[in-house]
């Protein structure tokens, strides 16, 4: 009996200990999505058959939520990678605004056609001491140009990492272990 107390006592300093080391080296990841507006110039007079923005205009934060909102504010400029393809490989520094950074892996069209295109991508996220952290990036524009102009909007969203769910559980086993002990004591 006394052989199973300290063996569940050294279970549970042990998960305890694991608990603290997950704290301490647990990535601090950025939650939250940030959305831009502005004009991008095209290598095409239409937005179905565009292959890459040749030049970014007038680009500002149209929203932000989450840890974004905490350092960004609506109307700020943003600076975006240009010349572009929609189909392309990984660009550093593909946009950044107010301290952060995203870094483009990968991206590629979703949608093309009847004067639209929808490009898709993901990318790392980073700044204001927060971890880089792999985000998704979606880009719209469409036809009603105005002198070569397009509108366009692109997001960043960047999920939960399942951080808290991981911590919770920890917790209850940690939890669920002592009140074990006391049972058996």
């Amino acid at each position: 009996m006394q052989f199973m107390n300290k063996t569940l006592i050294n279970v549970a300093r042990s998960l305890l200990l694991a608990f603290a080391v997950t704290n301490i080296a647990m990535a601090v990841p950025i939650n939250g999505t940030i959305t831009f507006t502005g004009g991008a110039k095209l290598d095409s007079t239409s937005a179905g058959t565009a292959t890459s923005v040749t030049e970014w205009t007038k680009a500002k934060v149209e929203s932000s939520s989450g840890d974004f909102s905490t350092y960004v504010t609506d109307l700020d400029a943003v600076a975006l990678n240009a010349p572009w393809s929609f189909n392309s490989a990984a660009i550093e520094n593909f946009w950044s605004v107010d301290g952060f950074v995203f870094d483009l892996i990968s991206s590629k069209i979703a949608f093309q056609g009847f004067g639209a295109v929808i490009v898709t991508g993901e990318g790392t996220v980073s700044g204001h001491g927060f971890d880089p952290f792999v985000g998704s990036w979606s880009f719209t524009t469409q036809d009603r140009s105005a002198g070569g102009v397009f509108s366009f909007s692109g997001s960043t969203s960047v999920p939960d990492s399942g951080t808290t769910a991981m911590l919770l559980g920890t917790a209850l086993v940690g939890l669920s272990l002592m009140a074990r002990r006391r049972k058996i004591s």
